[in-house]
This record gives structure tokens, sequence and C-alpha cells, in this order.
């Protein structure tokens, strides 16, 4: 039944039992005291009588021995003497009879008493203290007083008077002697009642002292294995709930606690595991992007930091993979417009070089116009062909080299779009290093705190022992979080060299491109020249199948135009040979950009 009740509620019963105990005792001391103070006054108040008889007593010697002196030395200051004596009587009386107006007998002896003294005074004392007045410094006045009739009276007075004050004395030491017996008898039970009642409080005291600590002890011992027991590494150790006090409440709500720790720790091994294969899937694929291999797929989603880093990586390798796959597609388009060009230079170049055979042999047989003017016809409508087909080729590679220029401004654009991702990427990494930084304060504050809340046990002593070793693990999970916070940090570094790495490379290739985008344009320049020469041999071959229709010119204008073909057809084959020259760098630009992007490893 006591285990039900609470611990206010033992203390209250156990002191209260004490209470009404010492209460108990302290009514029947009470009693006895009084019954004590009562013996004590009747002491004191017979021990008052006692002095009253003894003042009266005294004060009837005093003034026998003062007349006596009054009488033999008739001096005026034994004579006042005597008076105030006399004087002083009467009130010791008064006070003797005040003292024993309780007790009937001694009142009638009293008053008897006084009477005596009274006539004593009045019959006695009074009428020598007279004749000794008036008989002055006479001789033998001492003698005369002795002989008168009063001074024989005056002996057997006062011996009456002294029986009676014994008699009361004698009456008065009984009483005194009965009462002091009384309170001898009071103190006794007194004491035995102070002892009982002291020892029965000591008895009742351990009782309840041993009832209380076993109902309070038992479950704080069972709380303090149970602590032990889980500080030694025993998660699933509880507490069995015995009594329904405060100490069965705290053992319920430690068993929650204990419950909840469990299970926070389940939830955060849970947590790490997730991270660290998280992190751990995440640095694969970022390590084979490094290498070049952008095949790997990153698989990481949700809400949470390392989610939303998952997902940034997978865009970015996406959008990496579409940006290589249109410079590969790309590169091939330009290696083989390039090499359409070089075959066509190549054509043109050797066009040329008929181009200026011929005007040698136009020259050379320029005598023999009239005879070979169909057949020079001829060569000089397949010599136009050949300057339309060279035009036409040179406006299509114009064309291409046009379009390879866009290519080229849309893998500029593309690779400082990558630029831009990586570095948000980088940014994004240091926000998630600024949340590192956020957990590790936070794990500083948690130890901080648990030291706290170990020092504040240590202060407790024996009953805060627990409350330290739950500290002192709070603890220790908090250096684990700070470890694993700063295994997080290292990796995230490793990442961000990782990117900054890729940015590096990544310009590089971007003024790589730029640097092809001025080669193409000056190839698309040099090209033009082309066309512009080649647009201005028309109006010549024009003019050499005039002469030759009007041969009537002559024979000296047939002569100048041969010589400005053959200069033309000069600066003809010296353009092709820049233009065959542009485009092989064209191809070296080309097999650099097909190079450099067959490092990487894309899903098609």
């Amino acid at each position: 039944m006591i285990d039900n009740l609470s611990i206010k509620n033992k203390l209250y019963a156990g002191f209260g039992g004490i209470l009404a105990v010492i209460l108990i005792l302290l009514v029947l001391a009470y009693y006895n005291f009084q019954r004590l103070s009562e013996a004590n006054a009747w002491d004191r108040h017979t021990m008052q009588v006692l002095h009253g008889i003894d003042g009266v007593s005294n004060g009837v010697m005093q003034i026998q021995a003062e007349t006596r002196g009054y009488y033999l030395t008739g001096t005026e200051a034994r004579l006042v003497k005597v008076r105030e004596e006399v004087a002083e009587l009467p009130p010791r009386i008064d006070a003797l009879q005040k003292l024993v107006v309780d007790n009937a007998t001694q009142a009638a002896r009293t008053r008897k008493i006084e009477t005596m003294i009274l006539a004593w005074i009045r019959d006695v004392v009074e009428p020598q203290t007279v004749r000794r007045q008036q008989l002055g410094d006479a001789p033998g006045a001492a003698d005369t007083i002795g002989k008168m009739a009063q001074f024989q009276q005056g002996s057997p007075a006062v011996t009456a008077v002294h029986t009676l004050l014994e008699e009361a004395r004698a009456e008065e030491s009984a009483l005194l002697a009965e009462r002091s017996q009384a309170a001898a008898d009071l103190r006794r039970d007194m004491t035995l009642v102070l002892v009982a009642g002291g020892a029965v409080c000591i008895i009742l005291a351990l009782l309840i002292v041993y009832a209380l600590t076993r109902a309070i002890m038992g479950p704080l011992n069972n709380l303090t294995t149970v602590v032990g027991r889980i500080a030694a590494g025993d998660q699933g150790a509880r507490v069995d709930v015995v009594t329904r006090d405060e100490l069965g409440q705290v053992s319920t709500e430690f068993n929650r606690m204990a419950q909840s720790i469990q299970d926070n720790l389940q939830r955060e091994r849970e947590s790490s595991d997730e991270l660290r294969s998280k992190v751990d899937s995440l640095l694969g694929v970022v390590t084979k992007a490094a290498s070049g291999d952008l095949t790997g797929r990153v698989e990481i989603t949700g809400n949470d930091a390392i989610g939303q880093l998952g997902q940034g990586l997978a865009r970015m390798f996406d959008n990496l993979r579409l940006l290589l796959n249109n410079v590969q597609k790309a590169g091939i388009q330009v290696t083989t417009s390039a090499t359409e060009i070089a075959a066509s230079a190549k054509q043109q170049e050797a066009t040329g070089v008929e181009q200026a055979q011929t005007s040698v042999e136009v020259l050379s047989t320029t005598k023999e116009i009239s005879s070979n003017t169909s057949q020079l016809l001829k060569t000089m409508e397949d010599a136009t062909a050949v300057a339309d087909y060279t035009t036409s080729a040179t406006a299509g590679a114009q064309d291409n080299l046009r379009r390879m220029d866009a290519t080229m401004q849309n893998m500029v654009s593309a690779t400082d779009s990558i630029n831009a991702k990586l570095a948000a990427l980088s940014e994004k990494a240091s926000n998630i290093n600024s949340v590192l930084t956020t957990i590790t304060k936070v794990a500083d504050q948690t130890n901080i705190l648990s030291l706290n809340a170990a020092i504040e046990a240590e202060k407790a002593g024996e009953a805060g022992r627990g409350f330290s070793v739950v500290a002192t693990e709070i603890r220790r999970l908090a250096d684990q979080t700070s470890v694993s916070t700063w295994d997080i940090e290292q990796m995230l570094k490793e990442m961000q060299s990782a990117v900054s790495a890729s940015v590096m490379g990544m310009d590089k290739f971007s003024e790589e491109i730029r640097r092809s985008v001025g080669e193409v344009r000056a190839v698309t320049d040099q090209l033009s020249g082309v066309m512009d020469q080649v647009q201005k041999l028309a109006p010549q071959f024009d003019a050499v199948l005039q002469g030759m229709q009007s041969q009537a010119v002559g024979a000296q204008q047939i002569t100048e135009t041969m010589m400005q073909l053959n200069d033309a057809t000069q600066q003809t084959v010296e353009s092709l040979k820049a233009t065959s020259e542009a485009v092989h760098q064209l191809q070296y630009a080309a097999s650099d950009l097909q190079s450099s992007v067959a490092t990487f490893a894309v899903n098609v």
C-alpha cells in the first residue's frame, strides 16, 4: 500500500507519525510541568511562610535585644532603635497573615500570635520604655526596671509567642516535606515520560526511515542499475516500474527517454548510412566525370541538400553530354566540310595550273589563232565553266564556313553555360559547407551543453550520476557528429576541387574554340577574296571571246589580252594555294576539336 503513495505523502505520513508522538509527549510533559510548577509554587509559598515566621521571630528577638540594651544604657539611640523595631513588627505580621490566608489553622495561629505580640508590646515593652525614659541617668535605673512587674510578665509572653511560632514553623516544615516529596514524584514521572516518549520517537523514526529508505532507494537503485547498463552499451535496458509515486513516474519517463534515445540513434545510424551511400554514389559519378567518362548517371534525389546536389549534378551532366554530342557532331561536320573544301581547292589549283599552261600555249600559238579559233573558243568556254564552278564551290565553302562559325558560337555559348552551371555547383557546395559549419556549431553547442549537464550532475553527487552518464553519451554523439561533418566537408572540398578543375578545362576548351572561330573567319575572308578574283575572270573571258570573234581587232590586242589572262591566271593559282593552306589549317583545327572532345565518353 505504501508503494502506491507519492513521495510527498510518504514523507507527510512518516513525519506526521513522529509529530503526533512528539505532540502527545509534549502534552504529557506540559501537564507534568504544570503540576511540577504548582508544586514548586507551593514550595516557594511554604518557604515564604517560613521566612515570614522567621521574620516575626527575629523581630520579637530584636525588640527584646534593643529594649534590654536601652534598659541598661538609657541612651536615646537605643530608644530610637526600639521604636523602629516595634514599628517594623506589625507589617511583618500582616505579611505572614497574607501568606497563610489559605490555611485556616495557620491563619488562626497567626492571629493569636499577633494578639499576643501586640499585648506584650502594649503591656510590657511600652510601660518599661516609658519608665526607663523617666528614670534617665539615675543610678540603679536598670535594677528598677528589672524589678517592675511588667518585666516579670515579659518573658512568659515572649516564650508563648515563640512557642506558637515554632508550632507554625513545624507545620509549614511538614507541608514543605510533603510537597517536596510530591515534586520529586512529579519530576520522576516527567523524566520517565520524557525518556519513554524519546525512545518511542527514536524507534518510530527509525521505522519510518527504514520504510521510506526502502520505498525510495529501491526504485533509485533500480534506476541507477539500468542507467549503468545503458552507459555500458545495453540500449535495450529498461527500468521496472513497481511504484506509482514520483520515482515510478521518473522511471516511466526514463524508459520513454531511453526508448527515444535508442530510436534516435537508430534513425541517426540509418541517416548516416543513407548519407554515406549517397555521397559515395555522387563521388563515383564525379570521379568518372573528372577522368572524362560522362556515362555515369546520378540517381540521388530528394529534398535535402544531398538530393538537391544530386539533381543539380544530374542536370549538369545531362547538359554537358548534350553539349559534347553537339560539339562532336559539329567537329565531324567541320572535318567533312574541310575535306570537301580541300578537294575543291586542289581541283581549283589544278585548274589554275592548266589555265596558266593554256595561257602560255595561247601566247606561243598566237600566230595560229585564226586556224585554232574554234578550238580556243571551246577551251575558253571550258574555262568559263570552270570559273563558274569555282565561284559556286567557293560560295558553298563560304556558306559552310558561316555555318561552322555559327556552330562555334553555339559551342562558346554552351561552354559559358557549363562554366555558369559549374560555378552554381561550386556555390551550392559552398552553401553545403555553410550548412555543415552550422551543424558543427550545433554539435559544439551540444558538446558544451552536455559538459555543463555533466558538471551540474557532478555537483548533484550520487543523485546526478545517471544524468552524468547520459550527458557523457550525448557529448560522445556530438563528437561523432563533428567527425562525420568533417568527413563530409573533406568530401565536398574534393568535389569542389574536381569542379574547379572542370571549370579550368572548360575555360581552356572555350579559348581553343574562340581561336578556331577566328581562324574560320580568316578562311572565310580569304575565300571571299578568291570569289572576287574568280568573278573577275568572267569579263576577261568575255573579252577574249569577243576578241576571237572579232579578229579584226588584231593580234596585238589578242596578245595583250592573253598577257592579262596569264597574269590573272597566276593570281588565281596563288589564291588557290592560299585557299588550300587555309583549308589545311581548318582541317588541323577540326582534328584538334575532335581530339579534345574524344576524351569525353557520353551515351548516344
